[in-house]
């Protein structure tokens, strides 16, 4: 038995089992019995029902309803589609829209046989043919739309109209055939269901056809009006709570009999029919209700852009590897070019060999020291030594063994001079190219870094949030924001939000207010940008725990049009902030520039993703090359404000100050400044910091003034200012204050204040 169960394809039974209903339902069009559910009959048929199965449903239902009359024109249209079926099937032929074409030959044995139990006249029997084959066409492009698309793809404007049709013509045939309190609780059901389910503003129009065929089965066009209020009230609760809705149609069809007596009598039938509908809502499974809308949303969805979007990250992703390993070539192929040059020996033998070829072959005294070769060569090498340890010879330098034999030692130390200066200017020359390829090959590496870092990035799928993404629209339009359009995707950190808002004028907080409190986090706009008049694009990412203010002082040194000292205060990532002061050495026009262009190559690095060592090595080097003195102090902090941590990094700098609640704690250096060797380390170190602390970082121009740190910390001890511009200014005035108003170096002091962000 267990077996037999198992192998009843329940699917297929509820599908004939709806078959049969139509029929039916669409047999009592009218309070007699007519072939409309002929046009049924054809339509299934033409979308693959089984030919027997349906023809014996078919037949079947003239017995239901008692109409046994009719089963004798209703057989010969079924011999009739049998035989067409078989031709079609026969041929491999689909079926379509020409079989309303064969309905009407079908329908010739009812319109001269009519039905043996009732006399219809000829006329009533042509003009039921003409309807029958009207609804055969409507029928089959109905069901064909839905069997075919479903709820998966749109419908266009012919199937939309056809399934319209056939609803209200269906919920006639169930007034008739049932009765209309029953499809009054149908009605109920389906529109709380469709209010549900659907966006506002459908379930009213779906509501407006619902009464359509209560008002052709009571001739009585205010039923219309009466399912439009229940789609109207229900569009409007439900988005609060879908059993108020059903309560407020209950109630609203008692208010519309009161005030406009449509019923001629509230009696308790139209009450419980109502009433019925809205219970079974009420008791659907929420669960169920919840997983129709979601199948239903993710029809909808434009998947294709989403798709299209991860696609393209992918396809970007792979071009990012293949150049990061380009990069990566290319500094190892410089790295294997790289000039070893000649040893010291090679060039110490080059010369001796030289010396004696060149010089002591042209000497009048040749053939006199060839007697002592192994003295002159051992003399030779001293001096070649001498040489290379002092730079430049003199007759001092001679060794003995040389001077006891050789008879014009000018003329060697002539010579040996200007190969030493030739070889030096060798070593200077491949030193610089060695120096310009290492400088290349690590920024093709620190290139090779940020590209794989972007391939790794842009190579994670985007996750969208489907669910999310409605419960947020629904919040905002509850809020008064009409959003046309919405993408939220990414996890955690990297969640980001992205609106199209159609208003001219909203609060941008009260948006950034919903989408937190709906999000459950804390978001901050990324991206704001006009794309009509009134359209607005908006994008929230997460924000940082922390973020901070700062204020600038400066002064010019007397006599100067500029400073030497330039200052940066920039976001290189969303959750870090380089602060950064640069004093450029000496004042005006050359210390300015030389400033302000190592602070800019600093920022421009650090935005493109390079590491700290990598950036400052490279800057350093940079300025190094320079053949001018071209050095710059520079002071400078990278601030995490995700995990309120800060590196402080200096070269030749003075000393900075963390000042909070505790006390104030110095930041001390003793790095040389940048540019002034080619390798040199900065002084770094990192710390904590909290909510509240004021980082204030100096140049030497006040430093200088105040003479030590500790006659900084006193004073700033007796400041209580929280605002970092205020205490930036005061420092500035005690400074020149100390040097009697006088400006004896470029002065500039940055004060940055950390604090913690409240979620709006």
């Amino acid at each position: 038995m267990k077996t037999f169960f198992k192998s009843i394809d329940y699917f297929c039974v509820l599908k004939y089992a709806c078959i049969l209903f139509s029929f039916l339902v669409f047999a009592n069009l009218e309070t007699t019995p007519l072939p409309y559910s002929a046009g049924i009959y054809v339509a299934v048929l033409a979308n693959g029902s089984a030919i027997i199965t349906t023809s014996l449903l078919y037949l079947g239902s003239f017995l239901i309803i008692n109409a046994p009359g009719l089963l004798g024109s209703q057989a010969i249209l079924c011999l009739l589609f049998m035989i067409i079926s078989l031709v079609y099937r026969k041929f491999n032929i689909k079926t379509k829209l020409e079989t309303s074409a064969y309905l009407i030959v079908g329908l010739l044995g009812f319109i001269f046989l009519g039905d043996t139990a009732i006399d219809f006249s000829l006329e009533k029997r042509l003009f039921t043919s003409i309807l029958t084959v009207a609804l055969s066409m409507i029928a089959i492009i109905a069901i064909n739309a839905l069997n075919e698309k479903g709820l998966k793809y749109k419908l266009n404007f012919e199937e939309t109209l056809s399934i319209s049709i056939l609803i209200a013509v269906f919920g006639t045939g169930v007034c008739n055939f049932l009765s209309p309190f029953v499809w009054r609780a149908i009605c109920v059901f389906l529109i709380l269901f469709t209010c549900f389910v659907y966006k506002t503003g459908i379930a009213t129009l779906f509501s407006a056809l619902l009464g359509i065929s209560l008002s052709i089965h009571s001739g009585n066009i205010i039923y219309i009006s009466v399912f439009t209020v229940w789609g109207l009230v229900a569009d409007a609760l439900t988005p609060f709570s879908r059993h108020v809705a059903g309560i407020a149609i209950i109630f609203s069809d008692y208010l519309l009999q009161a005030i406009f007596n449509i019923y001629g009598g509230y009696t308790l039938i139209e009450f419980v029919s109502v009433l019925s509908g809205a219970v079974i809502f009420s008791v659907f499974p929420t669960k169920l209700l919840i997983l129709i809308k979601e199948k239903l949303y993710a029809f909808r969805e434009r998947q294709l852009i989403r798709q299209t979007i991860n696609r393209n990250r992918q396809m970007l992703s792979g071009k990012l590897y293949d150049l990061s390993g380009v990069f990566t070539e290319m500094a190892g192929a410089f790295d294997a070019f790289k000039k070893n040059g000649i040893t010291e020996e090679k060039a110490k033998q080059a010369m001796k060999k030289q010396i004696d070829e060149q010089v002591c072959s042209e000497c009048d005294y040749f053939s006199r020291c060839k007697k002592n070769e192994s003295e002159k060569f051992s003399g030779l090498s001293k001096m070649i030594d001498i040489g290379f340890a002092k730079g430049r010879l003199s007759l001092i330098d001679l060794p003995k063994e040389l001077g006891d034999i050789c008879l014009k030692p000018n003329n060697i130390l002539y010579a040996l001079n200007k190969l030493l200066s030739d070889y030096r200017g060798y070593l200077l020359e491949n030193a610089n190219i060695n120096n310009g390829r290492n400088l290349i090959a690590s920024q093709a590496l620190g290139v090779a870094e940020i590209l794989r870092g972007l391939a790794l990035e842009t190579g994670t799928t985007l996750k969208y949030q489907s669910r999310v993404e409605r419960l947020l629209a629904n919040n905002l339009y509850k809020s008064g924001f009409n959003v046309s359009e919405i993408l939220i995707y990414g996890e955690e950190e990297r969640l980001s939000v992205s609106l199209i808002v159609v208003m001219k004028e909203f609060s941008l907080n009260r948006i950034l207010s919903v989408i937190n409190s709906t999000l459950n986090a804390d978001m901050t706009i990324a991206e704001q940008m006009e794309i009509s008049d009134e359209k607005c694009y908006l994008t929230f990412k997460c924000a940082t725990k922390f973020d901070a203010v700062y204020g600038i002082a400066r002064r010019e040194k007397d006599g100067s049009t500029k400073s030497g000292d330039t200052h940066s205060v920039t976001r290189i990532y969303n959750d870090r902030l380089l602060v950064a002061l640069s004093d450029g050495m000496g004042s005006g026009d050359r210390a300015e520039n030389i400033s302000s262009v190592s602070l800019s190559l600093i920022e421009s690095f650090y935005k493109a993703g390079l590491s700290s060592a990598l950036i400052l090595s490279t800057v350093n080097k940079l300025l190094s090359i320079n053949t001018e003195d071209s050095f710059t102090a520079l002071d400078m902090s990278v601030i995490d404000l995700k995990s309120c941590t800060a590196d402080f990094i200096k070269y030749g700098a003075p000393y900075g100050f963390i000042i909070n609640e505790q006390g104030i704690k110095i930041v001390e250096g003793n790095s040389l400044p940048l540019g002034i060797i080619e390798e040199l380390k900065p002084s770094v170190c990192t710390t904590e910091l909290n909510d509240g602390d004021m980082i204030l970082l100096i140049t030497d121009g006040i430093s200088d003034a105040f003479g030590s740190s500790g006659e900084i910390i006193d004073f700033l001890r007796t400041q209580s200012a929280k605002n970092p511009q205020t205490l930036a200014d005061e420092i500035m005035e005690k400074a020149l204050k100390l040097n009697d108003g006088l400006k004896k170096d470029d002065m500039t002091a940055l004060a940055i204040r950390i604090y913690k962000r409240k979620l709006a």
